[in-house]
């Protein structure tokens, strides 16, 4: 009974810290310093990685306010969409804190 609380804990936590993670690379690149030529280049939305990577908006919405769990082939779809590697995405994983966790279930609980 213990393994599966673990578990459960454990999942909510891979899907809040992957949420995070995308959000945050989404939010470098609303921040990239561009020129006019890399406008339509640099994904800056829910819509624009939907279109890019040929997945539901819905899909793409859920994932990125922790709400369902990517799968793995998603997951890689959205990171090229948005112009990055599984590299990029796990640099910034691992880089996320137990308080970052906090303050993103506290942010998605003042939303609902």
């Amino acid at each position: 009974m213990v393994n599966c609380n673990v578990k459960k804990i454990s999942e909510e936590n891979i899907k809040l810290k992957t949420a995070l993670s995308l959000r945050r690379l989404l939010e470098s690149n609303k921040n990239y310093p561009h020129n006019e030529n890399d406008v339509d280049i640099i994904v800056k939305s829910y819509g624009k990685i939907s279109d890019e990577g040929d997945i539901r908006k819905a899909t793409v919405s859920n994932i990125l306010n922790a709400k369902s769990v990517a799968k793995s082939t998603t997951l890689i779809l959205i990171l090229e969409a948005m112009g990055f590697s599984l590299t990029d995405f796990a640099k910034t994983y691992y880089s996320i804190s137990e308080s970052d966790i906090v303050a993103f279930k506290k942010f998605l609980l003042s939303r609902e």
